[in-house]
């Protein structure tokens, strides 16, 4: 029976605690003076969250950062040290402004509207900008390398071919035996 309880608890929780939960934590951290990188991995560890720091993050902080939630915590880290973060719902990605990259994808073909509703919903991150380019039919996006990857994957996904209708599969054995399998 305790197994029974903890189990449906377990899938409350994970029905109630959005991956990206993290952000609206309370989030306090007293730094004396702590090499950047080190901030961002003791943040990740103290809310349980991966974190990829560039090796291109460099940079000391001194002073208090005073923040409510841990998004304004890790914005406020960003603005001061020149960087940008996504995250990807399990990964935290941190890189310099000087690492954002931009990319163009074509969009003949696609569904548009559902495209961008998907990109919006994982648009977790800053700064990380999108916009429709020549007549609606390119996707202009400019952010960490890391979330370009994602929205590439998601223009890949939807370029994919959709299966239309039942398939055929020939089986021979020996003979001339046709088995037809439809799907």
């Amino acid at each position: 029976m305790a197994i029974l309880c903890s189990a449906s608890l377990a899938q409350e929780g994970e029905a109630e605690w959005p991956a990206d939960a993290w952000k609206e934590r309370e989030y306090r951290y007293v730094i004396i003076d702590q090499d950047v990188r080190d901030v961002l991995r003791e943040m990740g560890h103290n809310l349980s969250l991966p974190v990829e720091v560039s090796r291109e993050v460099r940079g000391r902080i001194r002073g208090d950062v005073r923040a409510e939630t841990a998004e304004e915590f890790l914005e406020k880290i960003s603005m001061a040290n020149g960087l940008a973060w996504y995250f990807d719902g399990g990964v935290l990605h941190v890189v310099t402004r000087g690492e954002m990259t931009q990319r163009r994808f074509e969009l003949d073909g696609l569904d548009q509207q559902r495209l961008l509703g998907e990109i919006e919903r994982t648009r977790i991150g800053s700064p990380l900008r999108m916009r429709l380019v020549n007549g609606g039919s390119v996707l202009q996006v400019w952010g960490p390398p890391a979330w370009i990857e994602s929205v590439a994957r998601k223009v890949e996904r939807m370029r994919e071919p959709t299966r239309h209708g039942p398939s055929r599969v020939r089986v021979f054995r020996g003979g001339t035996t046709e088995t037809t399998v439809n799907e």
